[in-house]
């Protein structure tokens, strides 16, 4: 089973509780997720296939990362 960045999986749960919790445009919930963990995304593919996986399974595990995705480690490297 692959790995994904632990942030990812934070913000697509906390997603998966607001859908339980009735929010209704889960989109936009999960992209202000991601910027809460300093994670931004123009991958609205990305964007919708997580939301239909939590749609359909509310412990729905990321299985991919965002095309435009750069790691934490990454992000805070200042020679990267």
């Amino acid at each position: 089973m692959a790995e994904y960045d632990a942030d990812l999986q934070r913000a697509v749960d906390a997603t998966s509780v607001a859908k339980d919790a009735g929010e209704v445009d889960l989109v936009q919930y999960l992209r202000e997720q991601l910027a809460e963990r300093d994670i931004e995304t123009a991958d609205e593919d990305w964007l919708r296939r997580v939301v239909a996986g939590i749609e359909s399974d509310p412990n729905y595990m990321v299985e991919s990362e965002p095309s435009d995705f750069v790691a934490r480690e990454d992000r805070d490297d200042p020679t990267g």
